[in-house]
């Protein structure tokens, strides 16, 4: 019968091992970072797209909290919350959703020209959000 023997091997497995702890650590927080980033931009835009009647939207431009499970880790950004005047196209009175705001200023209507804050500020940002999470990855895991 044939032996196999190994040197260092263990050394490779307490490597991968610390690597995976760091990256449990690391991932929300560079998901937080690029978020931080991200909503500023967001903002900004909106601002530059004339979307600031009453402030309520821009401020309402937030992330959610990580979500996700164990092999996946995600944040969202997005108007949240709702708007203190009434939905007055559809004739009744109850609160419009940002969210809703956002995506008739995004895409636009059939009478409204899109105003596609989010698309454009996601593209504008891309690199600050990339050295935004890459930092916060070379700072918890040492690379």
């Amino acid at each position: 019968m044939g032996e196999f023997n190994t040197v260092g091997l263990e050394d490779i497995i307490d490597a991968f091992s610390r690597r995976e702890a760091a990256t449990v650590e690391a991932v929300p927080k560079m998901l937080k970072a690029g978020a931080d980033v991200l909503i500023e931009a967001q903002r900004a835009e909106a601002q530059a797209m004339g979307l600031n009647e009453t402030g309520g939207f821009i401020n309402s431009i937030k992330a959610t909290d990580v979500k996700g499970d164990d092999t996946e880790k995600y944040v969202e950004i997005y108007p949240q919350g709702r708007a203190k005047h009434g939905n007055d196209r559809k004739g009744d009175k109850s609160k419009v959703r940002y969210a809703t705001i956002g995506f008739v200023a995004e895409y636009g209507t059939s009478s409204h020209a899109a105003r596609p804050y989010m698309t454009v500020a996601n593209e504008k940002a891309h690199e600050k959000v990339v050295e935004a999470q890459r930092s916060i990855w070379e700072s918890e895991t040492g690379e």
